[in-house]
């Protein structure tokens, strides 16, 4: 088989919730441990850094990583969910796991798929820690998938450091239907006289962790704010703020270094599709829940330039309440990604003109994007949002 083929079996075989939603998702860590004991038990001797949030833990995640790594430690990063190729999950020293190791670790272990069916994401997780052993890596930023207390990734008993980024409303279904069960999944992670680093937290949340954390033993840090007043969103701040505090409980780093890093950006860290520059009239952001849509919202609307917003979100998000954290556009371009769990564009758009918004529905996010490009005028900036699978596809279609 070759990378092409292993994908199409992958995502034919294995249950992705990201994908194809709640139907595919398992709230259980005894098929992660099932596995890892298949396979040699690859988690064994890492060094890790565990960190979870509504939003901002893949921003963290990869500061950290990047930071460490100009420190010169070989560092392994698990991230979720990728953009456009599964491989961004798996990065060792900033660089994707290769297509042939990623074709022989699936291929190689077809016996241990085939007898305890593991989903995507378990799959691609243990892809990682293999990885990660294979190259003897100093130490690990692992994201958790979702939630914390019964992500896969929660399979570590003592991890250097674990942190909390932010903690909102999304995935109710799953995590509880309000912020203080919410924060009791995210605190999950926490593990006894582990140090734990908290982002700005609603106080109901907070409560939550500060009483796990005691339970525990844990002492709990707030994020370090930047030393100088910084241009950029707000969000970005507070992610370097945690990324900031994480770096100082990790032993031997140059805080000029570690700072250099965290100035330098998103872009810099490898991370693409949050706050995303597509040159000079194009910004993609995978925003979808409202505190990040908030917090995006918020910096749209301080830059002062009109905007053409090309929106899809996926079926079980509020549309009405996803567009009011939005600053008004000069016009909408809707679409749908082609996944299973995308809301029709029609339905979309009526739920839009409900909500006061008006636009143009388009068949595919290509198309969208297009448009809103040949659309655009003077100083107008095209934004692209709603949802990861949109901005991939946004990504893939500017970059054809």
């Amino acid at each position: 088989m070759n990378y092409a083929e292993v994908l199409d079996w992958l995502y034919a075989q294995l249950p992705m919730f990201q994908r194809t939603g709640p139907v595919r998702y398992r709230i259980d860590l005894e098929k992660t441990r099932a596995l890892c004991a298949a396979l040699g038990h690859p988690e064994a001797g890492l060094k890790v850094v565990h960190i979870a949030g509504t939003n901002g833990k893949g921003s963290v995640s990869h500061a950290v990583a990047k930071a460490l790594q100009s420190r010169g430690l070989q560092v392994g990063l698990y991230t979720s969910p990728h953009l456009v190729d599964p491989r961004e999950r798996i990065r060792i020293q900033g660089e994707w796991i290769p297509q042939a190791a990623f074709v022989s670790f699936v291929v190689d272990h077809m016996a241990i798929w085939e007898e305890l069916q593991p989903s995507f994401f378990e799959l691609m997780f243990t892809m990682a820690l293999t990885a990660f052993r294979d190259a003897e890596v100093d130490i690990v930023v692992l994201e958790t998938g979702m939630g914390g207390r019964l992500d896969s990734t929660n399979i570590f008993p003592a991890p250097r450091v674990t942190a909390i980024t932010s903690i909102g409303l999304d995935h109710q279904q799953f995590l509880g239907p309000d912020l203080r069960s919410i924060a009791r999944e995210k605190a999950g992670i926490l593990k006894e006289g582990i140090p734990c680093v908290v982002g700005i937290l609603p106080p109901e949340a907070r409560s939550v962790v500060l009483e796990q954390s005691m339970r525990l033993g844990v002492e709990v840090y707030d994020g370090m704010p930047d030393p100088t007043e910084v241009e950029g969103p707000n969000w970005l701040a507070r992610n370097r703020a945690v990324a900031r505090c994480i770096l100082s409980l990790i032993a031997d780093g140059d805080p000029a270094s570690d700072e250099a890093v965290l100035q330098a950006g998103p872009a810099a860290w490898g991370l693409r599709g949050r706050w995303h520059r597509e040159g000079e009239h194009v910004l993609l952001d995978c925003a979808h829940n409202v505190e990040g849509l908030n917090a995006t919202g918020e910096a749209l609307a301080r830059m002062g330039r009109p905007l053409r917003l090309v929106f899809g979100t996926v079926a079980d998000k509020d549309v009405a309440e996803a567009l009011q954290c939005l600053p008004p556009a000069v016009e909408h371009h809707w679409c749908a990604a082609d996944v299973p769990r995308a809301m029709a564009v029609q339905t979309l758009s009526d739920l839009a003109v409900a909500a006061g918004r008006k636009g143009h529905a388009h068949s595919s996010v290509p198309e969208a994007v297009l448009s809103a490009l040949e659309a655009r005028q003077g100083d107008e900036l095209v934004v692209v949002l709603g949802s990861v699978f949109t901005v991939g596809e946004a990504l893939t279609a500017l970059n054809a």
